[in-house]
């Protein structure tokens, strides 16, 4: 398979694995067989690695998400942290951790953008970071946590992409849910399930229906 058509088929297998079809990522991953047992090619191996991690998110299998997610941060050295295929597994890396309060990991990843001086860590990933810290500080039941989504959600609006945005929307939902703070809640789903449908991304409109269902106790 020629190289511009393995890559179009890594494009192809994220766009699937986003939208929640695990099944056409699948056949996707298994198309570059020959490209995973041969490559040295650092950028085709992030590349790689980075489909079987979104893959693995599809089938909602966290720890595989990391730790594929994981191997296309091993090659940050020969290709640096601003690399397309960097800067989405980093997000899909620090997102899996959280599912599995993954302390040690999330750590591990933050300590890795944090070793960027300002100017050369993109935007992208600056505007992930501030979301990660406002997980964090929720987890810990800290107060600053509800300035610090509102930073995390402006940061993403303007540095980020639509899909991450919603997946920070969702994160600021949860968190305004455990508040009991119903209306801003709802508000913040909303916007993300605008984004999810204009993206046809089912996994970020399951996400929104499990914040909705808990909300419901707090409401009766």
């Amino acid at each position: 398979m020629p190289a511009d058509r393995e890559l179009l088929v890594c494009y192809q297998g994220w766009l699937a694995a986003l939208r929640g079809d695990a099944a056409t990522a699948e056949i996707m991953l298994a198309g570059l067989r020959d490209l995973r047992a041969a490559t040295e090619d650092p950028q085709d191996q992030a590349e790689v690695s980075l489909l079987a991690a979104f893959t693995a998110a599809a089938r909602h299998q966290p720890r595989d998400a990391l730790r594929h997610a994981r191997s296309a941060l091993a090659h940050e050295g020969a290709l640096g942290i601003s690399h397309e295929s960097l800067r989405w597994a980093w997000p899909l890396a620090a997102r899996a951790a959280h599912e599995l309060r993954d302390t040690a990991a999330t750590g591990e990843l933050l300590a890795l953008v944090d070793s960027y001086m300002p100017g050369h860590l993109g935007p992208m990933l600056r505007a992930e970071r501030n979301l990660v810290r406002a997980r964090l500080a929720d987890g810990h039941g800290d107060q600053a946590a509800t300035a610090a989504f509102a930073a995390a959600i402006s940061s993403l609006r303007e540095q980020s992409t639509p899909y991450h945005l919603a997946h920070g929307l969702l994160d600021h939902a949860h968190h305004l849910t455990r508040l009991r703070e119903a209306e801003a809640a709802g508000t913040a789903i909303g916007e993300a399930c605008d984004i999810a449908r204009n993206l046809r991304c089912q996994p970020l409109l399951d996400r929104a229906a499990d914040i909705t269902s808990a909300q419901s106790p707090v409401q009766a």
